[in-house]
């Protein structure tokens, strides 16, 4: 096959697919369109795909482990990030997969892969991959024939550590629904695509959320509010945690968070009536958590504001009094506002720091990780308000 031919079924391939282009330009891609140009170049399948390769084994073509793609690190270590001894090196997305979507929002599964890192000296000339035998690398299907490579595929994307000019095989692939840019700092927004393998899932990649970028200030409180009851995640592996609150649904947050108590009336709101919220939004108007609006309406649809995420918890810790004898800490709260003394409250004891170094932002919605934040620091401060010794006079 000369070279001719390969650079135009390069091409050819390139402007049918983002990744596949990608893999076509790349070494191991020229390798698949030489070795088996015609069936890359017709069938829906990445270069990968066209090399029956099966790391030394003696497995069918058709085996997961000759299939010339990557093992998950859930399978390798048992969680779904990146190993020691290894770097976010690139990603792609695949459209459609369904495992990621909330709410009839479709959305792009992520594919993340976890290059191993070189030993000092080791140069990697104009491929960007080391040799194997400068990392610990051994190329191997983890679990036999059933199961896909690991340390094999030679091959970066290059969207993330773009300051990493060397890097050795893949080790494994990180699976989640956090774009990649959101998941680790050093990832851009330059996207490839491989619908291809949204088929690829493990039973693995369900133990737990994966929608919760692991570095994420707010997933000890997520991972808290499942565990207590307060909040549920829209499946077994999707918390949703960038999707707006809806009044309603702080209202049983909190509710829940309290245990559940019942109310000895009924919600005099129109717009409740009998909904499975009602229980908890008649629970928080006879403790005066809530008033509701005019009308006898508590607008339970409405998207829940920071300035009354932050009132409910002031209201809910007995309406206790805000210092203002230093400075406001925030220069975006009118000294008319119905959420004044709440947001500063809040941001003395710690259940909130603001949006911005004095901004707080009131009127913005409040996200399902921002709530659980906010109630998980509430129950931290509570903790400490009642573990303080209780003084008497004599």
């Amino acid at each position: 096959m000369s070279r001719t031919v390969v650079s135009t079924l390069s091409r050819v391939v390139a402007h049918r697919s983002t990744r596949r282009g990608l893999l076509a330009r790349s070494a191991f891609g020229a390798t698949a369109l030489a070795v088996a140009p015609l069936a890359f170049a017709t069938r829906p399948v990445s270069a990968h795909d066209a090399i029956c390769s099966c790391a030394g084994s003696r497995c069918n073509c058709h085996s997961d482990c000759c299939d010339g793609y990557t093992d998950f690190c859930c399978k390798l270590t048992g969680e779904n990030v990146c190993p020691p001894n290894t770097v976010v090196a690139g990603w792609w997305q695949a459209n459609g997969t369904g495992h990621c979507d909330v709410d009839g929002s479709r959305r792009p599964r992520y594919y993340i892969d976890c290059n191993h890192v070189c030993a000092d000296g080791c140069g990697c000339g104009s491929s960007g991959v080391c040799r194997s035998s400068c990392t610990s690398a051994k190329c191997r299907c983890f679990a036999g024939c059933d199961s896909r490579r690991v340390d094999c595929v030679r091959f970066r994307y290059g969207q993330c550590n773009q300051d990493i000019d060397c890097v050795g095989p893949i080790a494994c692939r990180v699976v989640t629904c956090v774009p990649p840019w959101l998941w680790d700092e050093s990832c851009v927004n330059s996207r490839a695509t491989d619908n291809y393998t949204g088929r690829h899932d493990s039973p693995c990649l369900h133990n737990g959320f994966t929608d919760l970028p692991p570095n994420a200030t707010y997933v000890e409180p997520v991972l808290w509010a499942v565990k207590e009851g307060i909040a549920n995640g829209y499946s077994s592996d999707i918390f949703g945690p960038l999707e707006p609150v809806l009044r309603w649904h702080m209202a049983v947050f909190l509710w829940r968070y309290l245990g559940q108590p019942m109310a000895r009336t009924r919600p005099r709101f129109s717009d409740v009536n009998n909904a499975s919220y009602s229980d908890a939004v008649a629970w928080l108007v006879e403790n005066d958590i809530t008033s509701g609006f005019d009308g006898d309406l508590f607008r339970p649809d409405d998207e829940l504001s920071r300035g009354q995420a932050v009132t409910f918890l002031w209201r809910l810790a007995g309406r206790p009094s805000a210092s203002f004898e230093l400075q406001d800490p925030f220069d975006d709260v009118a000294h008319g506002s119905h959420y004044r003394v709440a947001a500063h409250w809040a941001k003395q004891v710690g259940i909130t720091s603001g949006t911005g170094e004095r901004t707080f932002a009131g009127d913005r919605p409040v996200s399902r990780a921002e709530a659980v934040t906010l109630l998980f620091r509430y129950d931290q401060y509570r903790n400490v308000q009642r573990s303080r010794p209780k003084w008497s006079w004599r």
